[in-house]
């Protein structure tokens, strides 16, 4: 079953449409929107070495040192507290676009799921992971979640949880 935001973004491509952006000469065609994930492991900073954490694009130096110093971390809203502080939220999505502590989707809280780059705000995000819970398997989770976002970032999603 196709999402309303599928279907409108079909509907649009078929038609030709496009999107304005901010200026009036500026236009973003709708497969623009669509967005892309990747589908590589998430770096654990619990596991990484401090050259592997050092390689990761958004950490700096003193970001790498205050990870290396206070592992190990039993949540993500732990390692979000040591290097989270003055950034941006587009750079702290990026940032745990690659590195990531997965969070238990039937006791994960919800200050961890709110740290899970979507598309939906962290307050829905963590809304619906807690609402379906217990989770019996990763399917029921993918299920539940496709209600509310395509099936790419369901994917996505996948990455950063457990079943615990």
């Amino acid at each position: 079953m196709a999402t309303i935001k599928q279907l409108l973004i079909s509907v649009m491509m078929i038609s030709g449409f496009t999107l304005s952006a901010c200026s009036e000469t500026e236009t973003v065609a709708v497969e623009d929107i669509e967005q892309t994930y990747s589908s590589a492991p998430l770096i654990n900073p619990n596991e990484a070495t401090a050259a592997q954490l050092a390689n990761i694009e958004g950490l700096s130096d003193t970001d790498v040192a205050a990870i290396v110093a206070a592992r190990p971390f039993a949540t993500m809203s732990s390692l979000h507290a040591i290097i989270g502080a003055g950034k941006e939220a587009s750079e702290v999505k990026a940032l745990y676009g690659q590195l990531f502590i997965k969070v238990g989707l039937n006791t994960g809280a919800a200050a961890d799921y709110k740290l899970i780059p979507s598309s939906l705000t962290p307050r829905h995000l963590a809304h619906e992971f807690d609402e379906y819970r217990p989770y019996a398997s990763l399917d029921d989770f993918a299920r539940e979640m496709s209600k509310y976002v395509s099936d790419a970032e369901v994917e996505n999603l996948k990455r950063y949880v457990t079943l615990d």
